[in-house]
């Protein structure tokens, strides 16, 4: 143990450095508009903006969670700063102030753009303003962050079957054409697993009982309906959470890995002794599912595969990478197995040779089995809404591998302590 003690207390000197100079420096330096008060929608692959880009309500509310965590880990007053301001451009611009909720995207000028009202962007405002409250807790925010779970709950929860809606108009009538689904199917995983995560981070600052309940009913449909007997996730659901058929074939490996770590972390923070010891071994299975399936012999993750597991999509996207550290760290963490430990050290091997830009700051959002960036969109393989020719766009964000470098940090403390 003295040992690994050792070797992870100099990896977590990698990571500090990872986290501080090259993610957080990057979008202090580039993401920050030179004359306006929020954030570019976009940059190029240098830094440079992409003055027209739409902005981008996930983009901010990620940039808030992102520097509010920095900010109260580190008690450092320049990511305090950026924090302040992703939480103004997110109530000044986003808000929609006559019907409620946030909108989907505004225009480089801020008026609103996409004004439909997505569950799952929704979410991510509840789960950085909780983050922001942890961080400079005030009665008013309290207050707000009340209003609006209350608000949330009563817009897209359906009363009738399990669940939550996943789109609506601006004025929060049923949107069944733009959900964040392939085929528009009545529910979507990937919806879902954000909403819990932001129920879990809202429940950890108010613990409000009926988001306790809430974020129980959540875990228990992971459990129960969501997680396959395969430990890999279901996509795309009906009314009543039966897996469509267009989806039976799909396993998405970086939400596999990423929910084997989140629904984990959701269950310590219920605190609900059933949900804990179900997830424990579950969590397990899912990151072991994954392992089998989805990690290449060099440590990178693969995206997915389709065809019932007999076509897997080679190319390695800058997130499930991040989220691969995390859950090979909570597996080791759970299972006290340093094999984990030994997975995690490829991996990080692979995104630090291939992925990071050691160039130009922050990762690259696409590599190739082989590690070769894409700097241009290939016609063969697109990606999931976010350009390779950008280095923050709507979607590309501080948020997936800033968090995994502080849970990384954190977790090493908690070990070696």
């Amino acid at each position: 143990m003295k040992n690994l003690n050792i070797e992870l207390n100099s990896y977590r000197k990698l990571f500090e450095n990872e986290l501080h100079t090259n993610i957080l420096g990057f979008w202090i330096k580039f993401g920050i508009e030179k004359s306006g008060d929020g954030f570019y929608g976009a940059t190029d692959l240098q830094g440079k903006p992409v003055l027209d880009a739409p902005k981008s309500c996930v983009l901010n509310a990620r940039i808030l969670w992102t520097f509010a965590k920095a900010a109260k880990e580190y008690k450092n007053t320049r990511y305090a700063e950026v924090a302040e301001r992703a939480f103004s451009v997110l109530q000044n611009h986003f808000e929609d102030k006559e019907f409620g909720g946030y909108f989907m995207s505004i225009a480089a000028n801020n008026q609103p753009l996409d004004t439909v009202k997505h569950t799952y962007a929704q979410a991510f405002v509840l789960y950085a303003l909780s983050k922001y409250y942890e961080f400079n807790p005030s009665e008013k925010l309290r207050l707000k962050l009340n209003s609006y779970f209350l608000f949330l709950e009563e817009k897209t929860k359906d009363v009738t079957n399990p669940g939550y809606f996943e789109a609506f108009t601006r004025k929060w009538e049923l949107y069944s054409e733009n959900r964040m689904a392939d085929n528009n199917e009545p529910r979507s995983m990937n919806t879902h697993l954000h909403i819990l995560e932001a129920y879990a981070a809202y429940y950890k600052v108010s613990k409000d009982e009926l988001a306790g309940i809430r974020l129980k009913e959540l875990l228990n449909l992971f459990i129960e309906k969501i997680i396959r007997p395969t430990g890999h996730l279901g996509i795309f659901f009906d009314e009543q959470f039966a897996e469509t058929e267009t989806s039976k074939a799909i396993c998405s490996f970086g939400h596999d890995i990423e929910a084997s770590w989140l629904l984990w972390e959701a269950a310590e923070i219920l605190g609900d002794e059933n949900c804990i010891n179900q997830m424990k071994p579950l969590s397990i299975k899912m990151l072991d599912a994954v392992d089998r399936a989805g990690v290449d012999k060099d440590g990178g993750l693969f995206l997915e595969s389709t065809r019932f597991g007999s076509h897997v999509r080679t190319n390695k996207h800058w997130w499930p990478q991040a989220e691969t550290l995390v859950a090979f760290m909570n597996g080791l963490q759970l299972s006290s197995n340093p094999e984990y430990w030994e997975k995690l050290k490829l991996s990080w091997n692979f995104i630090d040779k291939y992925v990071i830009d050691h160039k130009n700051g922050e990762w690259f959002t696409k590599v190739n089995r082989l590690g070769v960036p894409y700097l241009t969109e290939p016609e063969n393989d697109p990606s999931p809404y976010y350009r390779n020719d950008w280095k923050i766009d709507p979607w590309k964000c501080p948020y997936h591998n800033g968090r995994a470098m502080m849970e990384l940090i954190q977790r090493i403390d908690k070990l070696t302590s």
